[in-house]
Formats: structure tokens, sequence, C-alpha cells
């Protein structure tokens, strides 16, 4: 191989490592900035209100016969002045008894089965839409003026629209209300890793960014849109597998508002099974990656036209990624410069200072940090750099659930097992992220993830 193929290749390696050096040590300084406003204790901000808004709860259901009883029966514990909301089963061409069951609790639901409107997308979001559609467009505009949805296997806390009424009065009726994510089942170390994974998001990402007047994150389940706000962008009809994050860029984009409730919860259930929830979160990824490549130049866009941080902080979301995955590109980054270092030194090959020549002093920035640091040129920068977001991940995947259980559950966690379900949960995100990367435009296939906890399960 000639000296200049070599020499191209490997000025190509230091750009790759350069640039994903670079995002990552952002993206690490960012998740640590956000995550010092989670540590305070929780206060609620608003006042308690009258009951006043008008709600529907919308519960997305495909075959859930074996859970649907149980949620309508937790339904019933709503505490709520009954006649400002409306159930219905969104009964997506459910073929057992899911239908059947809603009329025993004596629930309307809407049979996406029977084929009255064209299908619009594919899922969860296509059944809603449908439902949508069913009921009335400028009916439901009219009658209510939020919609929740929620997934059949969900339960709530009582007072979870007394919660939302109170929160948006008081925020002057922001676009769409996120409640805490919590969890129906923790028993095995897959769901436990789910878990911990949300009680962390919840303390030291949604907290965080609602105390700093950021939008918050829809998370699929457990949320209310403003019905008008909803009704206005043409219904529930979206085209990725990832609806959620899709509603929440749309907010964000038409300057709508983003809440979060930290006082309230919904309990959903998580996948035992590896291969369901491989399956799971592909489709997460794939709606994820799909969602952030779509909206990256509208995003970039609004950063350079209006001077936001909130666009900022919407891209740093949209382009994060699993732990595990960020702690494999990390540790190829310092792979490949260890390679890199050893072969300048033992030949005569493209050395790390012609390259900082190039890049970096060309620019005054990694000489001077280099000196200032005492690390003597950029790669022990570029190294250290690598060596700080290594941390940064593992305070964000023991420190932090840690201390979120502690303050929101009054759980203390056993750290092995955290370790052990933080490292199962993590490393089976990786292949199915990477794959997801390279697949993200086919969005036409919606895998649905199986139901059975007809209660909470936990060790």
């Amino acid at each position: 191989m000639s000296s200049y193929i070599v020499h191209s290749i490997e000025a190509i390696l230091y750009i790759i490592i350069i640039g994903m050096t670079a995002y990552l040590f952002c993206l690490s300084i960012y998740s640590i900035f956000l995550s010092l406003f989670g540590f305070a204790k929780f206060k609620k901000d608003y006042p308690d209100s009258k009951p006043e808004a008008r709600f529907l709860i919308l519960i997305a259901a495909h075959n859930e016969e074996v859970v649907i009883g149980a949620t309508l029966e937790n339904l019933k514990k709503i505490q709520y002045d009954r006649d400002l909301y409306k159930i219905v089963v969104v009964n997506d061409n459910s073929t057992d008894r899911t239908g059947e069951i809603c009329d025993q609790y004596g629930v309307a639901h809407v049979d996406t089965i029977e084929g009255e409107f064209q299908r619009e997308g594919v899922g969860k979001p296509a059944g809603i839409q449908y439902a949508l559609r069913k009921l009335g467009f400028e009916k439901v505009k009219a009658d209510y003026d939020l919609i929740m949805i929620l997934d059949a296997d969900n339960f709530v806390d009582a007072n979870i629209l007394t919660e939302l009424n109170s929160q948006w009065l008081a925020k002057d009726k922001p676009e769409a209300i996120q409640t805490y994510l919590d969890c129906k089942n923790s028993n095995s170390i897959l769901s436990f890793g789910y878990c911990t994974s949300y009680w962390m998001m919840n303390r030291f990402f949604q907290l965080s960014k609602y105390r700093l007047g950021l939008p918050n994150s829809i998370g699929g389940t457990g949320f209310v849109v403003r019905s008008d706000f909803l009704i206005n962008i043409g219904g529930f009809c979206f085209k990725s597998l990832t609806e959620d994050i899709e509603l929440e860029i749309e907010i964000v984009k038409q300057q709508g508002r983003v809440l979060w409730n930290h006082n309230t919860r919904i309990y959903d259930e998580k996948p035992d099974n590896l291969k369901t929830s491989l399956k799971q979160r592909y489709r997460w990824s794939k709606g994820h990656w799909y969602v952030a490549f779509t909206n990256l130049f509208s995003l970039l866009k609004l950063t350079f036209t209006e001077f936001k941080w909130k666009y900022i902080d919407q891209l740093f979301y949209l382009f994060s990624m699993g732990r595990a995955l960020q702690v494999l590109i990390i540790l190829v980054n310092i792979f490949i410069l260890t390679l890199l270092r050893a072969y300048n030194e033992s030949s005569d090959g493209f050395s790390s200072s012609m390259l900082s020549n190039l890049f970096i002093v060309k620019f005054a920035i990694g000489t001077k940090l280099a000196g200032f640091m005492g690390l003597g040129n950029w790669m022990s920068v570029v190294t250290h750099m690598n060596l700080f977001a290594l941390f940064s991940i593992l305070y964000g995947m023991f420190i932090l659930p840690i201390y979120a259980t502690w303050m929101d559950k009054g759980i203390i966690l056993n750290p092995f097992k955290l370790f052990f379900s933080s490292l199962y949960f993590g490393i089976s995100f990786v292949f199915v992220q990477f794959l997801a990367f390279f697949r993200w435009k086919k969005q036409n296939t919606w895998v649905v993830t199986p139901h059975n906890k007809v209660q909470e399960e936990h060790k």
C-alpha cells in the first residue's frame, strides 16, 4: 500500500475521531449540566385548582384482553369530576375479547376493524387517528380541552387528572404535559434495567429541563395534549414510528410548550423478554433517528434565526444515543488513537504534529488547550476528552439512578444489581441502535409489544 493511501486513511481516521470526540464531549458536558438541576428536593410549583379542564382519555389497545380489564378497573379510582372526562378505548384491529371486556365495564370503544375510515399511518398513531375521525375532529375540539394518551397496560395515580388540571390552568394552558413515567414491573434483570433508566431520566432529564424552562420530552404514554392544537395540525397523523418525539418537535417548532408533572404518575409495563425488548427498542431507535434526520435542518435554521437555546437542546436530545453505544465509540476512539500514536512513533507516517498544524493550530485551539493542561499534544487532549465522556456516562449510569430512586421512590438500590441490569440493558441496546441508524428511512412496520401484567410486580 502506498504511503499516500496510508496517510490519507490516517488523516480520515483523525478527522472522524476528532468529530466524534467533540460530539461526545459536548453531550457529556451538557448532560452533567442538566443533572445539576435535578438534585434539589421536588416542590410543587402550582396551586390546586377546582376541576375545570375537560379530558378525553384515549387508550390504545390491540388484542389486549389480558390487561384491559385491570386497566379499566384502575381508571375507576381517578378522583375527578366524572362529568369532565370520558374514556374511550381505541380497539385497534383486535381479534380477541378486548371490545367485549370494554362493554362489560361500560366503557366506549372505537373498533378500527370496521374500516369506516382510511388508515393514516401505521400502528398506534394510526389507530388513534382513526378514533379521532370517528369521534369527529371538530366535536373533539369543542367538547374537550385536553386529550390524554394511555397504553392498554397502564395504571395511573388517582390524582392524575386533578394534578394535570391544576398545572395546566396555572401555567397558562401549555400545549402538552408529560407525567412521571413509572414502572409496573421490575422483577427481572431486564425490566429492572428499564426502570432504573426511567427513574433516572424522570429526575435528571425531565425535572431538570422543567426547572430550566426547556421543553420536556413526550414519552409515548401518560401525556396530555391540547385538543385544539392536535386537531389544528391534522390530528394524530405522524410519519415516524415514534409519534411522541415527532409530536414534541412539532410543538417546539410551533412555539408551543411541553411541561413536566413530577407530582403524578403512570405505571407502564416493561418487557421481561429480551427478544420482545429488542423489537421494541429497534422501533424506538428507527423512529428516533428518522425524527432526528428529518428535523435537523429546520431546527438548525430556527437556532440561527431565533437564537434560542431550546432548539439546540432538542438537537442534543435527537442526536443522543444509548450510553452503551457511547461507551463503545469512546473505547474505539481510544483504541485507534493508541494505534495511530504507536504508528507515528515507529514510522515516518502522517504525524500527529502535521495534523495538529493542519487542523488544530490553524484555529489556535488545540495547542493552547494542550499547553494549558500540560498534556503535550492534541492527541492527549482528545484522549482525555474521551475519558471525561466515559466518566460522565458512568456517573449517569450509577450515581444518578441511585439518587433519583432514593429521592422519588424511597428505595435504596442495590449497586451490584444496578450494575448488572444497566450493563445488560445497555449492551443489548447497542446492536439495535446501530442497526436502526442504517435503516431509519423505513417507517412502515409497527411491531406490537405484548402485555400481560395485571398488577404491579416488584421484588
